[in-house]
């Protein structure tokens, strides 16, 4: 499998699965949702590594698509949403689980932001190794950062609405914040290859039918 064919929108859309989608962006329930109903994707139609290389002229439709995402899972489910996004090569993707394609995770019910605030300490193992956290809105940071083509970002919006981006020199862990959101819920199953669970995924299809 190529690292953007999981992302493809002719192949996603084929499958039935896209629940909402603009001019540039898609929606549809993730693989891998570990139980978690109504977790979805943002995704770009055109490829493009990450939402630090979308052009800033379609940053709006992304915050509208997301915002527009959250507000339904809210509508459905009862719960606010973190959204987040590893950046570009965050964890080496070309040799592990995860995309370089842009995509946005929103995942309703759960808050990682301390986990992933103990976590970024954590990844300091060596001299000169660094991170630097922002609070930021929209999406330039993430340009400026793929830009430099030096180091990589993560970026995270908590249930209570606060963006920030981390630039991190370092190598993490392989789906980053999926892992630490399993963590919060108590399962294993973090892996979207080995654990797509299929079930919360035609559940989620059918909880939004008709509210997007």
């Amino acid at each position: 499998m190529s690292l953007c064919c999981a992302l493809n929108y002719e192949n996603i859309k084929k499958d039935r699965l896209i629940i909402h989608e603009t001019n540039n962006y898609f929606v549809c329930p993730t693989l891998g949702s570990m139980g978690i109903r109504g977790y979805l994707l943002v995704i770009s139609k055109e490829h493009f590594e990450g939402s630090g290389d979308i052009p800033q002229s379609l940053h709006e439709e992304l915050d509208d698509i997301v915002n527009y995402s959250k507000a339904r899972v809210k509508e459905v489910y009862g719960k606010e949403s973190t959204v987040f996004e590893h950046g570009p090569k965050v964890g080496y993707c070309s040799g592990g689980g995860c995309l370089d394609h842009a995509h946005l995770h929103v995942v309703p019910g759960v808050d990682i932001i301390e986990e992933f605030s103990i976590d970024l300490m954590k990844g300091l193992n060596e001299k000169d190794q660094f991170y630097r956290v922002d609070k930021i809105e929209g999406f330039k940071r993430t340009s400026d950062i793929f830009n430099t083509g030096k180091t990589s970002y993560v970026l995270i919006e908590t249930p209570s609405q606060k963006r920030v981006i981390a630039q991190v020199s370092y190598k993490a862990k392989r789906q980053w914040l999926r892992q630490l959101v399993a963590k919060k819920i108590k399962t294993e199953k973090w892996n979207w290859r080995m654990h797509p669970d299929n079930e919360t995924i035609s559940q989620t299809i059918d909880d939004l039918a008709g509210k997007f």
